[in-house]
């Protein structure tokens, strides 16, 4: 009888010990909390201003935080600073631009290397984004972000007779008709690197950005066709001139 009322409890807690998701934090609540730093750019080491910069907290661990408590852009001096006081059985982090779950708004305009780290009290190896990071509350946090600006492509798009209904800029813009366009798009290029890449993925270009065309089959089937731009200037620049012409 013993043991089973204990199993069940020692299942929980290792639950715990080895994954954060669902176990509130234990941490007292109206603890004082500042965290600040910089955003730099990791290829120039120069500030960056402007940058969204936000306090993210969730109660069912540090895998989630999927509510933004507060936010702050950098200055011209690339520098942040915010405050609070937690709630009880809350986390926080902070995160620049916005959290795994809760991007504040796509596309991601920065990219972060991820890092492969251990975790007191736990054995095992995590793999975290340096896109968000956790905070000790009741401290001062200083948070330093190296971010990989996406380089910018500024796009000169025409359509003639396509074939196609419709193209698809991105997931966060409505699509528009296929033929007889003629407008101008800024596009981010996305950048090559997983899971265990070094800080040096920021130094290699990324596959060049590119628009969908999409039709409806005969059979009913969508098809889609990746159209990618043409540089017409150095693709290592932070911006880059481009074209892209479909159709005849």
């Amino acid at each position: 009888m013993t043991y089973q009322l204990r199993l069940p409890l020692l299942a929980v807690v290792l639950f715990c010990l080895t994954s954060m998701a669902g176990c509130p934090n234990k941490e007292p609540a109206g603890q004082f909390t500042v965290v600040q730093g910089q955003v730099v750019n990791i290829r120039t080491g120069r500030p960056l201003p402007g940058v969204l910069v936000l306090l993210a907290a969730d109660n069912r661990g540090t895998s989630s935080y999927n509510q933004i408590e507060d936010s702050v852009r950098t200055d011209k001096q690339g520098n942040y600073a915010l405050s609070f006081t937690n709630k009880a059985t809350f986390y926080y982090a902070v995160s620049c631009e916005g959290t795994f779950n809760y991007p504040f708004y796509p596309p991601y305009r920065l990219d972060f290397a991820d890092t492969t780290y251990q975790k007191p009290p736990f054995t095992g190896t995590f793999t975290t984004n340096l896109r968000t990071i956790d905070l000790a509350l009741g401290k001062k946090n200083l948070v330093k972000f190296r971010a990989s600006p996406r380089r910018v492509f500024r796009v000169r798009v025409t359509t003639r007779a396509t074939g196609y209904n419709q193209l698809v800029i991105t997931n966060d813009l409505p699509p528009r008709p296929a033929d007889n366009q003629r407008f101008t798009v800024l596009l981010y290029q996305v950048p090559p690197f997983f899971a265990s890449t070094s800080q040096q993925f920021a130094q290699v270009p990324g596959p060049l950005p590119g628009i969908s065309f999409t039709r409806q089959a005969a059979s009913g089937a969508r098809q889609d066709t990746l159209v990618r731009v043409v540089p017409t200037t150095s693709v290592t620049a932070d911006t880059v001139e481009a074209t892209l012409q479909f159709g005849r």
